[in-house]
């Protein structure tokens, strides 16, 4: 059995299972090889997001709600997000995706009433009408894991505009492609980078030499991408050689 072979049937194998769960030998057996190599494949499964590991096997991966990742690097995005804000000008239209990283930038938006702000996310909506902003949200099917709004609904509004700008994010950087979880999310987001002048991908650190199931974007076809000053050496010196990089600072206390 080929390899992608094998880990589509570890895949299948744990969504038969009832608890979404099975141990290494349990799936090693089921599928007649090593244990070792079964191992191999979690690891390397798991890296790519499509298996969540547990001591002695694998559980159906899940991914993490809007309110699980809101606490993750919380400096690191407020360092983008403030970035973010200094790009946007008046009367631009700017497109603003769904994820954590760029909610981090809502209280630092301007918000005057020549800025035409167009989103598909609900938090990012609500947030800014509570600012009195110039804010439309998409409407589409709803995404609950990721509090957005997807499918032909949301395309069809975001064809109505011409951005400025488009800020979309990725739950990880593989290869040079931005990836996202759901084909849905990063179709919507391929919307909006085409009807716009400029793109730019928002990232903290952490999310380099992540991947997860689909890729929508590569880093050669933005304008910048934008992340935090936690970024290592190796990765500065790879990802400048990709695209302009605009890096955050820490705030002055």
């Amino acid at each position: 059995m080929f390899k992608q072979d094998r880990q589509n049937a570890i895949v299948a194998l744990l969504n038969k299972s009832k608890s979404g769960t099975l141990s290494t030998v349990d799936i090693a057996s089921k599928l007649e090889v090593a244990p070792m190599t079964i191992r191999r494949d979690l690891t390397e499964m798991e890296r790519n997001k499509q298996v969540t590991r547990i001591y002695g096997g694998a559980s159906v991966y899940i991914e993490k709600s809007t309110d699980e990742k809101k606490i993750l690097q919380k400096e690191a995005k407020s360092e983008i997000g403030r970035e973010v804000a200094k790009l946007v000008r008046p009367q631009m239209t700017v497109y603003l995706g769904a994820g954590t990283t760029i909610f981090a930038s809502l209280d630092f938006l301007p918000t005057s009433s020549d800025i035409q702000y167009v989103t598909n996310s609900d938090i990012a909506f609500h947030h800014l009408a509570q600012k009195d902003a110039n804010v439309v949200l998409t409407g589409g099917t709803y995404h609950r894991t990721t509090n957005e709004f997807v499918g032909l609904i949301a395309q069809q509004a975001l064809n109505n505009f011409v951005f400025d700008l488009a800020f979309v994010s990725t739950n990880g950087i593989w290869k040079d492609g931005a990836t996202t979880s759901n084909i849905a999310e990063g179709t919507v987001q391929k919307v909006a980078i085409d009807r716009s002048t400029k793109t730019y991908v928002v990232a903290d650190h952490t999310k380099f030499d992540q991947a997860d199931r689909f890729s929508f974007l590569q880093l050669d076809k933005t304008n910048s991408l934008i992340t935090d000053s936690g970024i290592s050496k190796r990765d500065y010196q790879h990802f400048k050689t990709r695209t302009n990089l605009i890096v955050g600072k820490k705030a002055e206390l």
